[in-house]
């Protein structure tokens, strides 16, 4: 961030106009007669970081900006609220989204306005849209959660995107609170040029191992190897080594969330949540029951569309005190049909690669 960036942000009183494209990395400008007075809310840096909402980058890679919000520093034009976005390739360029959220909007404005567009509703009152995107592209539908980093389409130049070539395809990208023209407009460049990139490589899957205890009847599944080890080296006699479960991500990887992890001294075993607001509760509603131990690994929500993945299924039993997780549709079929008064099926946790279940 420049020094001029860290200031409070206010209407200038010229603005330059962005003319023809960003092609070949160069831009054209020219002098515009000065602003019109804001409809809507701009706010400091400050005010930016505190939102409580963990950002992501729009793309695998870092991409140019060209205009970016009007009322705040950079190259802009009057009545722009968001920031335009020009990535190599122009077209078909994968879109990411910011931030966890779910999807309130998907449409086509055809070639005027937004053109192809989705737009997600993320925490504190805040929304992200997505514009100008390629015709046929959108991977999501309304309703559908999704997470930092879930592909939501590619780039595009439908809508009022002038000249209409492919040179001048990018991703409009605006953050709001509150009304459209009349609520808070974000500054993009303040909140996801500093965000981390995703990490792509499905090379990340490492092994979930598991173990059963006679003594405790529970399971017990890490995705660490020095983990699984020690419990084997010091507890033989309580911990039986069952082998992999399936495999799971031990850094966060496009279109994954943190698989949460307690511990329960009470009843002597593990339990695991992909939800924060069941985490939360848990953490609220029974603190001398159940311990927080952070994120155990990453996985794909249980309404992910990400392919060759299969669903964790999840029991609990009442008298045992303890959860159990399978990815084995045989096993969870066979757990349903011989022990239905033992554990009681609650239904699809979370996603793994298909490739790492054996049914």
């Amino acid at each position: 961030m420049s020094t001029d960036e860290s200031k409070t942000p206010r209407a200038l009183s010229r603005r330059t106009v962005l003319l023809g494209s960003v092609a070949a990395g160069s831009l054209v400008l020219a002098s515009a007669a000065p602003a019109r007075a804001l409809t809507y809310t701009v706010k400091t840096p400050a005010e930016h970081a505190a939102l409580p909402i963990v950002w992501g980058y729009p793309f695998a890679s870092r991409a140019t900006r060209g205009s970016g919000v009007d009322g705040y520093p950079g190259q802009t034009y009057s009545g722009h609220i968001g920031a335009d976005y020009y990535v190599n390739p122009r077209v078909g360029t994968t879109i990411l989204a910011v931030a966890d959220g779910t999807v309130t909007a998907v449409g086509d404005d055809g070639d005027v306005s937004r053109g192809v567009f989705v737009i997600v509703q993320h925490a504190a009152g805040v929304r992200s849209e997505y514009l100008h995107m390629e015709r046929g592209s959108p991977l999501v539908s309304v309703g559908q959660r999704v997470f930092r980093w879930t592909p939501l389409g590619r780039t595009g130049n439908t809508g009022d995107v002038r000249p209409r070539t492919e040179a001048n395809a990018h991703l409009h990208l605006a953050i709001f609170s509150g009304p459209h023209r009349t609520g808070t407009v974000w500054n993009p460049a303040w909140l996801i040029e500093g965000a981390p990139l995703p990490v792509t490589s499905p090379t990340a899957a490492t092994p979930v191992y598991r173990f059963w205890s006679a003594r405790y009847q529970g399971h017990f599944y890490t995705a660490s190897a020095a983990e699984r080890d020690g419990i084997a080296a010091r507890w033989p006699d309580i911990w039986s080594y069952e082998g992999t479960a399936y495999r799971a991500f031990t850094t966060e990887v496009v279109g994954t969330v943190p698989l949460f992890r307690f511990w329960s001294a009470q009843y002597n075993g593990h339990f695991y949540t992909t939800s924060a607001g069941e985490r939360d509760s848990v953490m609220a509603r029974w603190p001398d029951v159940w311990s927080y131990e952070g994120t155990a690994f990453f996985v794909y929500p249980a309404d992910s569309s990400a392919p060759d993945t299969v669903t964790v299924a999840r029991f609990w039993s009442p008298s045992a005190r303890h959860h159990f997780y399978t990815a084995s549709a045989q096993e969870r079929d066979g757990v349903i049909a011989r022990w239905p008064d033992i554990w009681q099926y609650e239904g699809d946790s979370f996603r793994v690669p298909s490739a790492s279940v054996e049914n």
